[in-house]
């Protein structure tokens, strides 16, 4: 059921959907399903993101949004940077998220999903990890570039996880790309 979204009705809506997906929701259901399974109409969901694919769409933003809030979480804990980078790995490679990373990546792709969107989103991430970079010693306009290589790493990283890459694998590769973070401060 959809909670108050604070006289943010689309938000609300789209955090109702991700929790549903995150309960074992299929992405694939027609909007009419997705709206039964969290509890609205399917004409509420139409009113506010048009189509399925834009209610998909304002999931992952969300979803991203959630993921960005738990990095902030982490990097107030005061830990050393290098161990932020390391739980965040933890939490970002759970399985029980590969299934809205599939559903990411397939929006990616997508003809009908804004490539401005897609740059927001990747911007929205850079700047997340800046602070965090910058903690590390990575100083001046190059922050951004390593943030960029951050979130492309980590996108990679999690694409081989969701398409049936070995997982041990997987987060050995991680573990040396921090190891070399670390090792560079």
């Amino acid at each position: 059921m959809v909670k108050n979204g604070g006289g943010r009705p689309r938000q609300a809506l789209a955090e109702a959907a991700l929790e549903y997906l995150l309960a074992g929701g299929r992405p694939e259901q027609s909007l009419r399903a997705l709206a039964a399974g969290i509890g609205v109409s399917h004409s509420l969901l139409l009113y506010h993101f048009g189509s399925a694919t834009g209610l998909l769409g304002a999931v992952h933003v969300a979803c991203e949004q959630r993921e960005r809030e738990h990095l902030a979480a982490l990097r107030a804990s005061g830990d050393d940077p290098v161990a932020v980078m390391r739980a965040m790995w933890r939490h970002l490679s759970e399985p029980a998220l590969w299934p809205l990373y599939r559903l990411g990546f397939a929006l990616r792709v997508r003809a009908d999903v804004p490539t401005s969107d897609q740059q927001a989103q990747r911007d929205a991430w850079v700047d997340a990890l800046g602070p965090l970079l910058a903690a590390t010693g990575v100083s001046g306009p190059v922050v951004r570039d390593e943030a960029l290589l951050w979130v492309a790493t980590a996108r990679g990283l999690l694409w081989e996880l969701v398409t049936g890459a070995d997982p041990d694998a997987v987060h050995r590769a991680a573990e040396r790309f921090i190891a070399q973070v670390g090792a560079a401060r």
